[in-house]
């Protein structure tokens, strides 16, 4: 590995404390909070609710998780797009294509790996789309914004969660464009900011009441699925609309939990609440494929072929985030990056980037 390698990561290494955009990483701590809850019941087998306490979880899932969190997380990565590129062209005078081609190449690698344990897992489609993209970094913003939005309000219509994930990955590139961070970084005033809480806070509980109406009285099963050659029951029917709607209002109500945490972060006692999650959002890849890797194991030498209730895959979960919070406030005080993120980056730029804090950052 040569000078220019090594100068390469050097010019390259993590933001300092006092200007690193803190609320970026609580937003990937937060995204990453929810993740567990869902995911799990994709490497379960989880009983449809029996108890009142089973059938109120699958419901608060539904309605507050589900379609919420990878919304974020998806959003993100388009905006984090968007910021790799703008900050190479800023130290290089042009965007390092060949960085963010090998970086997301890792990522495919990664994600194809991810797979064949988490069937549903993100990362793969996320570094084929963002390698597919590349031309709209150069795109005028109103049109990466006209691709994003129509685009996901075609794939909300169609009821179809996989294809909402290029779009949110445009529409987060074009607030990128739009200088979202740069924006949020400066201090909205309070008044724009509960210009946008208070209707995405309306809007919320216009879409909670809708699937609150829709929701099927009966038990829904953990997994939906259709026969072929078969009508579906109504309430199976009942839960593939419930579904849909939790798609179609993902994003309306990420909007919200965002701007609710800025809201938060504005007071003392609210932005010592969020602190923990900015280490937990830093080591986001980390901590992603770390649930899978519990999960799993979990699985495998505990459960094996057993089904569960929703309640034990809620405490666990919830288990997983707090333990997860912790690692990473403590690996955090050591080191610039986490494991994961540190081999990522050290694969990006083909060098040995230092990965120990320095004494002076201690």
């Amino acid at each position: 590995m040569h000078a220019g390698q090594h100068h390469a990561a050097t010019r390259h290494r993590p933001a300092l404390e006092k200007t690193r955009l803190h609320f970026l990483d609580q937003f990937r701590g937060f995204a990453l909070l929810g993740l567990p809850f869902v995911n799990v019941l994709g490497l379960w087998l989880i009983h449809a609710p029996e108890t009142a306490a089973d059938y109120w979880l699958q419901r608060g899932l539904n309605f507050f998780v589900e379609a919420r969190f990878y919304t974020i997380f998806t959003f993100l990565f388009g905006l984090g797009f968007y910021m790799f590129l703008s900050r190479s062209a800023a130290t290089g005078g042009k965007p390092r294509l060949r960085l963010y081609i090998r970086r997301l190449a890792i990522l495919v690698l990664i994600g194809l790996i991810h797979q064949q344990y988490q069937s549903g897992e993100a990362l793969f489609y996320y570094a084929v789309v963002g390698l597919l993209a590349v031309p709209l970094y150069w795109a005028p913003r109103r049109v990466n914004l006209l691709i994003g939005s129509a685009g996901f309000v075609l794939a909300a219509v169609m009821g179809v969660k996989l294809l909402t994930i290029p779009f949110l990955i445009v529409f987060g590139l074009a607030a990128g464009q739009y200088r979202l961070i740069d924006a949020i970084n400066k201090g909205l005033s309070l008044r724009s900011l509960r210009m946008i809480w208070i209707p995405s806070l309306l809007g919320t509980i216009l879409a909670i009441g809708v699937m609150w109406r829709v929701a099927p009285s009966e038990p829904m099963p953990s997994f939906l699925f259709e026969v072929a050659g078969e009508s579906p029951s109504p309430t199976m029917e009942a839960a593939f609309t419930l579904a849909h709607i939790g798609v179609a209002t993902g994003p309306l109500v990420s909007v919200f939990y965002l701007s609710s945490l800025l809201m938060l972060g504005r007071t003392r006692v609210g932005a010592k609440m969020l602190h923990p999650l900015q280490a937990y959002g830093r080591m986001a890849l980390t901590n992603y494929i770390g649930q899978t890797v519990i999960l799993v194991g979990i699985q495998r030498f505990m459960l094996n072929t057993t089904p569960t209730t929703y309640v034990v895959s809620t405490f666990v979960s919830l288990g997983i985030v707090f333990f997860q919070i912790i690692t990473s406030h403590l690996w955090m005080r050591w080191f610039q990056y986490g494991p994961l993120e540190w081999l990522w980056r050290c694969g990006t730029y083909w060098t040995l980037v230092p990965i120990r804090k320095q004494t002076g950052d201690l």
